[in-house]
């Protein structure tokens, strides 16, 4: 390598900031035998040719000399250059195609050559097209660089993007997973995005390739392996009964990936074998590799807590529920800690016991927004666990909706009015579902009675509050009292208004002698207000007309609690 001069390394400098040149400088640095100066003069001219037509003009003859150096790296330059210059299309194809069949080791030339068919088509469209460069890309697919491949994939795909990119078929998509274990990481991810195009057009078609993805599916590279099992999926959409056999297949890639505790890579795998369905008999056994650390950064905690109900089984989801247990006092991920624990609690008689269990002291937990967390909670335990009888027909016994009214959490109080619409009447006995709650601990209801009762919570979440309370009524002696200590919180917002109706009326109907005065207060009340506040109070008015049994159907209220008072205490509120 001939050394530079002072003088020379000043321009180079100069130039590698950006700054403006005289041509004849330019020239001077290209002519130069120095490979690194005509390297990075070549990347100047390719910048700055599209508006210096002197600089186009004074180079041409010279990058075409050096697109037949014998040095591949100043080839490989002159060839990028060449392809930008405007004017000399048809020296630009001669030398482009020339470095598409370089037979240099270093297969430098060759990529570049694919890359300068995009620089050649953005300026001279029409002329890339004449010249048949899109045949010699396809013919690059079969070169034995891998990097040549992908460059000669993107640059069809840039050039056919308004006919849809590159077309695969069959011969197309076996020979390029026959060479994807040959491609980088990137790469491989790239070409198994790409093969998605396809779909395989017989069974023995099918199966072969299928097979070429054999290898892939024990990758453990985690980009690749995701991607390999989405183009598999895709393949088989028809045959679901491989689905099994493909996630048996990368369960010890996944878990080895897992065991890597790299944050990234570990939250990517996560988020896609939530996308997958039933995991569950197959990472089952192996959930210790999703366990939440206390080291995890914040995103991936929340993921494994999403995840943890996927992969929880009957063996081992009461180990489940006490690794999430610490979590629920964690300040990043309290919240998804506890609504892990109530998914969890669905899994068998005995999670769900420990899970009440736990929910005993949260509720009692100093910060309010724990509080709602294991109120929110409960309310998916209950609901999860009502028991549902079929065999129940509609007759002039009491019977129970499997609509419940009401619904609302912490932040959204709305409920759809079509949730109060009452079921029409028939002659004959229609099959419904009545569901029951299921029987609580006493230490539970005492602790919910707590949670309920304090200011904080109230204001934080009125329609939580509100709907704890008509859910839980038959269990809550005090339900009454905190429903009284909750309507100053009306004015706030109409739908609150409206809540305290439905609220209202499912309490009475549990408890009829402790809260009529209460229901006819808050019916007055709500008939006044127009809006959703009256509208829900005319429905629930309209159903007390019709009996407790019609009641009860319409707010999800079980029967057995609906004691024989009610039908006396009924008529009392309607009259007042």
């Amino acid at each position: 390598m001939a050394r530079i001069s002072p003088e020379k390394k000043l321009l180079l400098t100069k130039m590698v900031e950006g700054n403006s040149m005289p041509t004849s400088d330019v020239v001077q640095l290209l002519a130069s035998h120095d490979t690194l100066a005509k390297k990075l003069t070549c990347y100047h001219i390719a910048d700055k040719c599209s508006t210096n037509a002197d600089l186009a003009l004074l180079t041409a003859n010279l990058l075409l000399r050096d697109a037949s150096d014998a040095n591949p790296s100043v080839r490989s330059a002159s060839i990028s250059a060449l392809a930008a210059l405007p004017g000399i299309e048809e020296s630009s194809v001669r030398a482009i195609f020339s470095a598409l069949s370089d037979q240099a080791a270093m297969a430098s030339v060759r990529r570049a050559g694919a890359v300068a068919c995009v620089r050649l088509y953005s300026h001279a469209p029409q002329s890339a097209l004449e010249s048949g460069v899109i045949d010699i890309l396809y013919e690059g697919l079969r070169d034995s660089d891998p990097i040549v491949i992908t460059n000669c994939i993107l640059a069809l795909e840039h050039i056919l993007q308004n006919e849809g990119g590159l077309v695969v078929n069959k011969n197309i998509a076996m020979y390029l997973l026959g060479r994807i274990m040959q491609f980088s990481e990137c790469n491989a991810v790239y070409v198994l995005s790409l093969l998605l195009r396809y779909t395989p057009k017989t069974e023995e078609e099918l199966i072969l390739l299928l097979n070429a993805l054999d290898e892939l599916l024990l990758s453990k590279a985690s980009a690749v392996l995701v991607a390999t099992v989405k183009l598999f999926l895709h393949w088989t959409k028809d045959h679901p009964h491989l689905m099994k056999d493909m996630l048996e297949m990368i369960q010890p890639s996944v878990c080895k990936i897992l065991g890597r505790n790299v944050p990234e890579t570990s939250y990517l795998m996560l988020e896609f074998l939530s996308t997958l369905g039933d995991i569950q008999n197959i990472f089952g056994p192996h959930y210790k590799y999703f366990l939440v650390r206390a080291k995890d950064p914040g995103y991936l905690k929340t993921q494994k807590l999403k995840v943890l109900p996927l992969v929880s089984t009957e063996n081992n989801v009461c180990s489940l529920i006490e690794e999430v247990k610490p979590f629920c006092s964690d300040y990043q991920s309290f919240r998804g800690a506890v609504t892990c624990m109530g998914a969890l609690a669905q899994v068998s008689t005995s999670a769900h016991e420990l899970c009440l269990s736990i929910l005993v002291t949260l509720l009692d937990a100093p910060t309010e927004r724990l509080v709602i967390a294991a109120l929110e909670c409960l309310l998916t335990v209950v609901v999860s666990l009502q028991i549902e009888d079929n065999s129940i027909c509609i007759s002039k016994e009491p019977v129970q909706s499997s609509q419940s009214v009401g619904d609302a959490d912490a932040n959204e109080s709305q409920v759809d009015e079509s949730t109060l619409l009452p079921s029409s009447s028939a002659d004959t006995p229609k099959p419904v579902t009545q569901k029951t709650i299921p029987e609580l601990p006493q230490d539970l209801i005492q602790a919910v009675t707590r949670a309920l009762s304090r200011g904080t919570v109230q204001e934080t979440a009125p329609s939580l509050v509100l709907h704890v309370l008509g859910t839980l009524a038959p269990y809550l002696n005090s339900a009454p009292d905190i429903l009284q200590s909750m309507l100053s919180l009306a004015s706030s917002s109409e739908f609150i208004h409206a809540d305290l109706v439905t609220t209202a009326a499912r309490i009475f109907l549990c408890r009829p002698a402790q809260s009529q005065l209460l229901l006819a207060a808050i019916l007055v009340r709500a008939l006044k207000i127009p809006g959703e506040p009256a509208s829900r109070a005319a429905l629930v008015y309209s159903s007390l007309l019709e009996g407790p049994a019609d009641a009860a159907q319409l707010l999800g209220v079980d029967s057995r609690y609906i004691t024989s008072s009610t039908q006396q205490c009924e008529k009392q509120v309607i009259h007042e």
